[in-house]
This record gives structure tokens, sequence and C-alpha cells, in this order.
């Protein structure tokens, strides 16, 4: 089993995930803890074992998603 979660930010020696897509419940990881490579931004999924895979496509969409977003909301000033 497996839940997909968003990579906030990460502080004070923690990786900060949100849960995907409501991002209201939050799970937090030791650096420690992390051996892949992953950006603040990145959606994942994280299995019950610990292992950790990123969504390359789907982190993809959602960054040209937002970007889109931002490029609207520069264009209405």
């Amino acid at each position: 089993m497996s839940k997909k979660y968003t990579l906030d930010r990460v502080e004070e020696g923690q990786y900060v995930f949100l849960e995907y897509p409501d991002e209201v419940n939050q799970l937090l990881i030791s650096n420690s803890d992390i051996t892949e490579s992953i950006t603040e931004g990145d959606i994942v999924e994280i299995y019950l074992d610990g292992k950790i895979v990123v969504l390359k496509e789907e982190t993809e969409i959602t960054r040209e998603k937002v970007n889109d977003l931002l490029e609207k909301l520069k264009n209405k000033k």
C-alpha cells in the first residue's frame, strides 16, 4: 500500500510532505531517512516499507498547470 504526497519544503532537518492532492495532512521524514533525490514540488508515492518513488510525469503536469496559472495572474495586472 502507498500514498501520494507533494514535497512542500525541507526545514530543520526534515522533509515536509503534504498528502496529495488535498495537501491537508502532512508527513515529516528525517533527512537521514531519505536517499532519493527529491526537490520541492515533486509528487511522490511513499510505500509502507519506506520506499519513495518520484512520479516524474505527474510532477511535470502539475508544475505546468501552476506555471500557466501564474502567467494568467501576471497578465491580469
